[in-house]
């Protein structure tokens, strides 16, 4: 049984928050100040950086406990997962948490609804939604002494037509106010804002744990762990969103495990399984096109043919994978736990992949159309014939005639 379906995520407690007091200092800094230049904070980061937990954290804790006279309210508009609930069995005031399947039914009247019945505001019959962004304007113009902050959680993995929805028709109007902020968390490609002062907010990356960081978490959960705290690290590199479940398994395969499954259930339930069939089977490559997708998953999954480029559309979809450098790359936690993971899983598929890898790279290298690209690709076949190397494989047997050719036919 898959140990993400056993293992849920304990939710927000803030006495098991860890660290972040740099990021929390800037955006108190920011707040506290009689006339902000800025009004607006984006934090990014790859998935299990703790960017919900940094949320929940300053709008239930430090918001309430470091300075008098704020509101805030607390948008989460993408869901990690369904065993993922950090907000715990239900969200407060002035939070909502949109789970699967109900990201494309939530409307900006619905976001209205909820700032508007925290403030408690009085409004007109049938009011229009220019009304409603008016009454919550007016209501913040007259509370000059304090301070408003709408933090919107996972908004580049969210329903961009629903944030193109709130911008238009309320952010580029409260934002013009001295004492209303907006703090954006995101992961992936980053929504391109068009508001002045969303474009020049501040931004910073939330980076994963120290070893003792981890170490701290660990006995903040109160978990007594089989691994030992630079074990957990090492597969999970530091992410926090990693340490509770490493901590409760039992050997060093269930850790893996339990990583991937943690990794893939940001995913759709309905199509997890095949998209992570496409990571699992592009892991062995730092980079990749569509003609290696087509190739790497075919091989894969010893199908026929792969559509190369609805592998790649996919991949770029779920915000695990990105353009970087003229390819695509994973997200350095996914690959990193999946070159561990694979090759226990199905060491014959991880040798078959990276057979295929060297030769496709070898026959890149000797195209004559590609040779300002030469020491490029045979870079890449290096790399790929030290790992068959170690693994025992000759890489003088590993290239039958036309295999390349007819693996991408």
């Amino acid at each position: 049984m898959s140990t993400i379906n056993t293992i849920s995520s304990s939710p927000y407690d803030p006495n098991k928050f860890i660290d972040r007091d740099e990021e929390v200092r800037q955006i108190l800094t920011i707040l506290k100040q009689i006339t902000p230049r800025v009004r607006a904070v984006v934090i990014e980061g790859d998935r299990g950086g703790g960017k919900t937990w940094l949320s929940l954290h300053l709008h239930r804790t430090i918001f309430k406990q470091e300075i008098k006279g704020i509101t805030s309210w607390l948008f989460s508009l993408w869901s990690p997962g369904e065993n993922y609930h950090p907000e715990g069995k239900e969200a407060q005031v002035g939070e909502c948490f949109l789970r699967e399947g109900e990201q494309s039914q939530f409307k900006v009247d619905d976001f209205l609804k909820i700032i508007i019945n925290s403030l408690q505001i009085e409004l007109p019959p049938n009011p229009t939604m220019a009304e409603k962004v008016d009454s919550i304007r007016r209501y913040v113009q007259s509370h000059t002494d304090d301070r408003f902050v709408l933090i919107l959680d996972s908004v580049f993995e969210s329903d961009w037509s629903l944030i193109e929805q709130v911008e238009t028709h309320f952010l580029g109007n409260l934002l013009t106010l001295n004492n209303f902020f907006v703090i954006v968390t995101g992961r992936g490609r980053p929504y391109p804002w068009k508001v002045p002062n969303l474009i020049e907010a501040v931004r910073f990356g939330l980076g994963p744990f120290s070893v003792d960081n981890i170490k701290k978490q660990i006995e903040k959960f109160g978990l007594s762990s089989f691994l030992s705290v630079d074990e957990i690290y090492g597969i999970g590199s530091g992410w926090p969103v990693f340490t509770e479940h490493l901590a409760r398994v039992k050997s060093q395969w269930e850790a893996l495990e339990a990583a991937a499954d943690i990794l893939f259930a940001v995913l759709p339930s309905y199509e997890r399984a095949a998209v992570r069939e496409y990571f699992e089977a592009l892991s062995p490559l730092d980079g990749f096109g569509e003609s290696e997708a087509a190739l790497m998953v075919k091989i894969y999954k010893k199908s026929e043919k792969e559509d190369g480029r609805a592998i790649c559309r996919k991949m770029n979809e779920t915000r695990l994978a990105s353009w970087k450098n003229g390819r695509y790359e994973m997200n350095q936690p996914v690959q990193k736990i999946l070159r561990q993971y694979l090759p226990i899983k199905n060491k014959q598929a991880w040798v078959d992949l990276q057979k295929a890898a060297y030769c496709h790279f070898k026959s890149q290298a000797a195209d004559r159309s590609m040779e300002r690209f030469r020491p490029f690709f045979e870079t890449l076949a290096k790399n790929h014939a030290k790992v068959l190397s170690e693994a025992g494989i000759d890489t003088l047997q590993a290239c039958p005639e036309r295999q390349t050719e007819e693996a991408l036919s």
